[in-house]
């Protein structure tokens, strides 16, 4: 869905011992088209993943299936001429599952759902005539909240691989 949104996305996976990773992501597309249309929208979030597969070789890192716990937050600025213009806040925390496959010796393409809970404070305005100003509506604002759904990811990994010499006596 982001790249259709033509949404900037970045995603670094850290391992931690043999079964476990932290992957933190950063979105932001902030575009817009004269003053009618706008998608700004700015999302960092935070994974702990457990990975099924050992990952004692290098060759088998961030392969196969995998569960995560996840946390993420944002916010927004949605805007389509008169028809849906919304600004806000969000929060997200749950659950993800995911797979992730060989495609080449460089590249892998991840598999994931996430499924938690949203909340979002938002607030509803209106642009003036000539879009040269925008108006708060007083009366639509509040709170929303969802438990579902919250990530469907296909994604194109490309693993870089940092190499390290140990100094002696075990030390880096």
């Amino acid at each position: 869905m982001y790249d259709l949104a033509t949404a900037l996305n970045f995603e670094v996976e850290v391992p931690i011992g043999n079964h476990w990773s932290v992957a933190v992501e950063d979105v932001f597309p902030w575009w817009e088209t004269g003053n009618k249309y706008c998608l700004q929208l700015w999302e960092m979030g935070v994974e702990g993943r457990y990975w099924f597969r050992e990952n004692h070789y290098h060759a088998h890192k961030f392969r196969g299936h995998f569960l995560g716990l996840y946390g993420m937050s944002g916010k927004y600025d949605f805007q389509r001429d008169y028809d849906a213009c919304y600004q806000g806040e969000f929060w997200s925390a749950g659950v993800t599952y995911g797979y992730v496959m060989s495609l080449s010796r460089r590249f892998r393409l991840e598999f994931s759902l996430s499924v938690g809970w949203l909340s979002t404070a938002y607030r509803h305005y209106f642009p003036a005539d000539d879009y040269s100003e925008l108006w708060r509506d007083h009366y639509d604002h509040g709170r929303k909240n969802w438990f579902g759904p919250t990530k469907l990811k296909v994604a194109l990994v490309w693993p870089l691989h940092l190499s390290y010499t140990k100094k002696k006596g075990g030390r880096r």
